[in-house]
């Protein structure tokens, strides 16, 4: 009886020790999974936006890869529709002065980034209640905000009406952007300045990388002219493992490594493939645009010259090079 007892209790003791082994399996699987499935999805943002001595802080997460056809310009989207904070923060005072945000704030209601500074010399931001809106003088900003002012100058219910019918142009004022993407293995700084509704990709005027164990940002020069609808966020593949970056009007897209990315910016490696585009039967140069990642390994692109619009896709490593999809004459 004894000896029945002994076996039966170490019996239990091998198995609870084996399912015990099994559900750390299945929970760091689960966990791994997780990882995997944010850092192919997503990349980490800040954007701040400057106006005098007064910086608006937003930050959130880009969603990556993918077939997004929101039918809103995807750069701005992809950044409008991640954010998920956003704070004041003022010349010479270290601390941060929060606004709440609903999910459904941004990127609703005529509500875009740029509107936080749109109207020269007010603050607009969301209030708590859905689908009002805050006008606060700039000088007196920062005391409203510690609640020291107990109202705003104004509420708005209709942003979009109130910006596009009741203020002129001319009290449009273009705002400073900086804009950092947080990849793993570098940052992405776009630079630049754009006012009103526009898209802020826009108003990019430089694209930086900051690499680990560096101090100072390193300079994208492309090889030719990239006018402002040529400039695009969406340069990470969604494994985190190249950079798609348009180097003319005309193209070609060059798609780097992150581990060839340091010698690429520095003059000194090629990229990794190299991908141009040009109609049969025809000498001009076609406009290559809408470059974006489909999956780790795809990307698609736009070809458009003497009237006809082409969409192409392209495998990385493909000996065919981009593939045809369709045409639009």
């Amino acid at each position: 009886m004894f000896a029945t007892t002994h076996l039966g209790g170490k019996s239990l003791l091998l198995l609870g020790l084996l399912l015990l082994q099994c559900h750390w399996g299945i929970t760091a699987g689960r966990a791994e999974a997780a990882d995997s499935e944010s850092l192919t999805e997503y990349v980490s943002f800040e954007l701040l936006i400057h106006r005098a001595d007064v910086t608006a802080v937003f930050n959130g997460k880009q969603r990556i890869g993918g077939d997004h056809d929101t039918g809103l310009d995807p750069s701005t989207d992809s950044i409008a529709k991640g954010v998920h904070s956003l704070a004041f923060f003022f010349e010479g005072d270290s601390q941060g002065y929060p606004i709440p945000l609903q999910d459904s704030t941004i990127g609703s209601d005529g509500f875009s980034l740029l509107n936080v500074f749109a109207i020269d010399g007010f603050a607009v931001f969301p209030q708590e209640a859905k689908s009002r809106w805050a006008v606060v003088d700039l000088s007196r900003l920062r005391e409203f905000l510690r609640g020291q002012q107990p109202a705003p100058d104004q509420i708005v219910d209709d942003l979009q009406h109130y910006i596009s019918t009741e203020l002129s142009g001319s009290r449009f004022k273009s705002v400073e952007f900086t804009l950092r993407l947080h990849y793993p293995l570098a940052t992405a700084v776009f630079r630049g300045y754009a006012a009103g509704t526009f898209p802020l990709s826009l108003g990019t005027e430089s694209l930086s990388f900051l690499l680990p164990n560096t101090d100072e940002a390193i300079r994208f020069r492309p090889t030719g002219t990239l006018y402002p609808s040529d400039w695009a966020f969406g340069l990470v593949s969604p494994d985190h493992n190249h950079l798609l970056l348009l180097q003319d009007h005309y193209g070609p897209y060059h798609i780097i490594s992150f581990a060839h990315l340091a010698q690429y910016l520095d003059g000194h490696g090629e990229p990794d493939y190299l991908v141009d585009w040009q109609f049969p039967e025809s000498s001009a140069d076609a406009v290559l645009s809408q470059g974006r990642w489909l999956t780790n390994d795809l990307i698609s692109f736009s070809a458009e010259c003497c009237g006809t619009k082409a969409a192409l896709i392209y495998k990385l490593g493909s000996d065919r090079g981009p593939v045809l999809h369709h045409t639009d004459d």
